[in-house]
């Protein structure tokens, strides 16, 4: 009988095992890299929340916090899951030709805030100033906030009857551009997809890394549609 019981309990071992949820990889038509994300306090799943390798955006949980990535070729990535209010999770993970690569993400509660501050420019206008002062090319996020470039957008079309842009993570509309075109808003530190949307100029979105106790700088330079 002792036996018996030892056995049965290797098996649901060995079951348990064979559907961990980390970096499991099973043959499949494609390759693919899926997985939940959830708070690690309460586990309750986190929407949206964000896979991002470098500075591209690659996919976006769902209400459930799935997530699916085909994109990605085989290869060793290092891509960071954020979301709003948590702290990043990193990891590094190796895709291989058509697996099925699983990981699920248990992130934690973030406290750390960092402020960001932005402003928004004409495509056509900075290209126009960058043929007068190539240097300005070189200028860093900071350096154009603060500076006198010329391309920004209130400067070019509006006036000082600027409407408001908005500027988004995800759904989560954050802040407003001013009559200058100029935004600010305090952040969880983390790293983000911010996205501007303006009446009269393409959506534009980038990747922001929101460092603690800390200015951040985020420019946009929008073309008109």
């Amino acid at each position: 009988m002792r036996k018996n019981i030892n056995c049965t309990l290797y098996l649901i071992l060995l079951a348990a095992l064979s559907i961990c949820s980390s970096c499991e990889e099973e043959d499949s038509d494609e390759t693919v890299l899926l997985g939940t994300i959830k708070s690690k306090l309460d586990d309750q799943a986190i929407f949206p929340a964000f896979l991002i390798l470098g500075d591209e955006l690659l996919a976006t949980s769902d209400e459930s916090g799935d997530y699916k990535i085909t994109s990605l070729a085989p290869g060793e990535y290092t891509l960071v899951c954020s979301s709003i209010n948590f702290d990043d999770e990193s990891i590094v993970i190796e895709i291989e030709e058509g697996k099925i690569t699983s990981n699920d993400f248990l992130m934690s509660p973030g406290n750390s805030l960092g402020s960001v501050y932005g402003e928004l420019h004409d495509q056509g206008l900075y290209d126009e100033q960058l043929m007068d002062d190539p240097s300005m090319a070189a200028w860093t996020n900071q350096e154009l906030y603060d500076g006198v470039s010329g391309a920004t957008i209130q400067t070019m079309t509006f006036g000082y009857d600027l409407p408001s842009a908005e500027i988004y993570i995800g759904d989560s509309l954050l802040a407003l551009t001013d009559g200058f075109g100029q935004y600010w808003v305090d952040l969880q530190a983390g790293t983000y997809p911010l996205r501007v949307s303006m009446p009269g100029y393409s959506d534009s979105t980038q990747i922001i890394r929101v460092e603690p106790d800390s200015d951040n700088y985020s420019n946009f330079i929008l073309s008109q549609q």
